[in-house]
């Protein structure tokens, strides 16, 4: 008896929370015995940290790339980008593209989205919550100088602070 809207958020979450979950349970086993951390434990504690938080990191990305699937489709093959959606369809080379803008909005009604140029062509929208988003942010991390965690960073402080639809200069080729 749970609203869709809600069962599908939930579901987003999934594999942060698994991961998290996984972490902790490993981390507990190992300093099962005894209930004492000596050195054979903390040898062992050490890759389950920086695994489980490795993992809970990419998860936490993937879940935040996903959403509510409504524009079309985004299928990401290499260093090419195809847009499938309602008004028609655009592919797009990331070797060739000079700037990207995020558009994000605070209400509801406008899905985010990337502004990207492409020299001697007017701009192209790729939306973040079509289907098959997640593989983009894979695909622009080749991009030279480009940072994922700079990006979360700025679509969440255009989020919270946003007044309108802002448009935000992620990454520029020098």
């Amino acid at each position: 008896m749970i609203r869709p809207e809600v069962a599908s958020e939930l579901k987003r979450w999934v594999e942060p929370a698994v991961a998290l979950a996984a972490t902790l349970a490993a981390l507990w086993v190992v300093g099962m015995p005894g209930m004492r951390w000596g050195w054979l434990s903390l040898a062992l504690a050490l890759p389950i940290v920086v695994a489980g938080g490795v993992w809970l990191r990419v998860a936490v990305r993937r879940a935040l790339m996903t959403g509510p699937k409504s524009q079309g489709s985004l299928f990401v093959e290499e260093r090419r980008v195809l847009h499938v959606g309602p008004l028609g369809n655009v592919q797009v080379d990331l070797d060739e593209v000079t700037r990207i803008d995020l558009l994000v909005s605070s209400r509801r009604d406008v899905p985010p989205g990337l502004m990207v140029y492409l020299p001697d062509s007017p701009p192209v929208s790729l939306p973040l919550d079509a289907e098959g988003s997640e593989g983009l942010l894979d695909a622009m991390t080749g991009l030279p100088g480009f940072s994922a965690d700079r990006f979360h960073a700025q679509r969440a402080r255009a989020q919270r602070g946003a007044q309108g639809v802002p448009m935000l200069t992620v990454w520029t080729r020098d």
